[in-house]
């Protein structure tokens, strides 16, 4: 006898207004924890089964995101009539087989290891200590709205078949509420391994570590070493290209990069230090030198090789690449279509508007350099670390230009410091931006980076007349990054109108 498919019914109607300006513009079910939205974590648990989604607040904008980054998993998507976490829970069991398992699921919930579910028929209440629920199960064994840290209630519920269940009815409301009246027979099940979204401190404090370590890294810091791991493999050329350019810098007589005393997994050197950005103690005297010490490292490198440059590969990092990534996130940012967006107050064009391919390779033709050197391809101050003598060591080098390797286009990596002494990428990598948007209007409200008065002082007196030329590659910049964040949508609208308004910075200039 075949066993019927699972289905996993998510409630993901709620706001989410506890997390502030992270639910402004989409819906709390998509906001990212460890490199992928909340919802994703639910497709990744239950990969076999068949999942209806049930949405209400921001429904186009989930819809959207689903189409533009399938899940890999069946799914269907329903609007709630009703709000509540009961709203739209009869239309989703609706969609279920009689005889067929179903687990209900908040959408703000990351499933750890679940214990087997019970022997039974009858509905199953998951039960919490991970952290503290609104409603609990009380001594005498029934749900009671009592805030508790122990029998809590998270949201999650396994009916053996959805004939277990009464049909809910159509009001909406409280699920757990009606549940505690409707359903007298129930077995429960201690979930010890769960986490909740949370609120605002919660993802502040999540989006804070996920700016140190990509999600498919696992670090460890030990006294004198750091040891990476890949823990998803199919990151294993990221880790590659990392290992071959220490070794490739180290063989041109490169200084400012750790000693590397394993491979698989890496194992480096731990420099003493602090990102740039992290430095908030600083004399304004000092951040100038902190800046001239990052640019003068990064020219010693770039004087330690040159190649005749390769055009195509200007075109593939700065064109295909830029365009490529804007696209597979144009669905989701508004505004795409016009001509022009005010963003920040300045009026901006948009290159995408029509056919992006001509004035954008025009562009690109003016960009084109005369030679390749040996480039670092990501010295953003996240990937760089100041010692006590202010001077900076590169890590986490790109370890790629358009082809594998450690010559590349040495403006990339001008580009890539101002992204952070002026852009405030790091910042912007933390999350910590808020984004209103409206028909005509863009605002991406940061707090500025602390090295914009050394910048505007040290980059015209190092690279005088190309300044234009570093202003464009920095919004094309911010442009690419629209599609690497697509697991966030703030980040990919926030990119994209950066990009733009540093584009036009930069234009204004060559």
């Amino acid at each position: 006898m075949t066993t019927p498919r699972t289905y996993v019914l998510v409630q993901a109607g709620g706001r989410g207004s506890r997390l502030r300006h992270h639910t402004w513009n989409k819906p709390k079910c998509l906001v990212s924890v460890e490199g992928k939205p909340i919802l994703y974590h639910l497709f990744d648990r239950f990969p076999d089964a068949a999942f209806v989604v049930i949405g209400d607040y921001m429904y186009d904008q989930l819809e959207r995101y689903l189409k533009v980054n399938p899940p890999g998993v069946d799914y269907e998507l329903i609007r709630a009539a009703e709000e509540g976490t009961l709203g739209g829970v009869g239309e989703a069991l609706a969609r279920v087989p009689a005889d067929a398992p179903a687990v209900l699921v908040w959408s703000d919930l990351i499933l750890g290891d679940l214990p087997p579910w019970p022997d039974t028929t009858l509905p199953v209440v998951c039960t919490t200590s991970a952290f503290t629920c609104r409603w609990t199960q009380a001594p005498e064994g029934h749900l009671h709205e009592k805030p508790g840290e122990t029998s809590g209630i998270p949201g999650l519920f396994y009916f053996p078949t959805t004939a277990s269940l009464p049909l809910p009815p159509p009001p909406g409301g409280e699920f757990v509420r009606w549940f505690s009246r409707a359903v007298v027979d129930f077995a429960t099940l201690d979930c010890p391994n769960l986490q909740e979204l949370g609120d605002f401190a919660t993802i502040e404090t999540s989006n804070d570590r996920a700016g140190f370590s990509r999600y498919f890294n696992k670090v460890e810091m030990g006294e004198t070493r750091v040891t990476k791991t890949v823990v998803d493999h199919a990151f294993d050329d990221v880790h590659n290209r990392e290992v071959a350019w220490y070794g490739a810098a180290k063989g041109l007589g490169f200084r400012r990069i750790p000693k590397v005393y394993g491979e698989a997994p890496l194992v480096i050197e731990r420099i003493k230090g602090q990102h740039a950005y992290q430095m908030a103690d600083l004399t304004p005297r000092e951040r100038r030198a902190v800046l001239a010490d990052h640019l003068d490292a990064l020219i010693s490198l770039h004087d330690l090789g040159r190649t005749d440059a390769n055009p195509d590969d200007v075109r593939e990092v700065y064109l295909d690449k830029t365009v490529s990534r804007v696209r597979s996130v144009s669905p989701m940012l508004p505004g795409f279509d016009r001509k022009a967006m005010t963003v920040n107050g300045r009026k901006c064009r948009n290159p995408f508007y029509g056919e992006p391919e001509a004035p954008l390779a025009d562009l690109i033709d003016g960009l084109q350099p005369t030679r390749f050197v040996p480039i670092h391809g990501d010295a953003t101050f996240s990937n760089a670390l100041v010692d006590d003598k202010l001077r900076t060591w590169f890590i986490d080098p790109r370890g790629y230009f358009a082809k594998p390797g450690v010559m590349g286009d040495e403006w990339y990596d001008f580009a890539k410091v101002y992204y952070s002494a002026v852009g405030g990428y790091d910042t912007f990598n933390r999350r910590k931006f808020k984004l209103h948007v409206d028909h005509e209007t863009v605002e991406v409200l940061m707090e500025d980076s602390a090295f914009i008065p050394a910048a505007q002082s040290i980059f015209p007196e190092y690279f005088g007349d190309q300044m234009g030329r570093i202003e464009v590659i920095h919004g094309l910049i911010w442009l690419s990054l629209s599609g690497y964040t697509r697991d966030d949508i703030d980040s990919a609208i926030a990119a994209f109108y950066l990009g733009l308004y540093w584009l036009e910075t930069g234009l204004n200039k060559l």
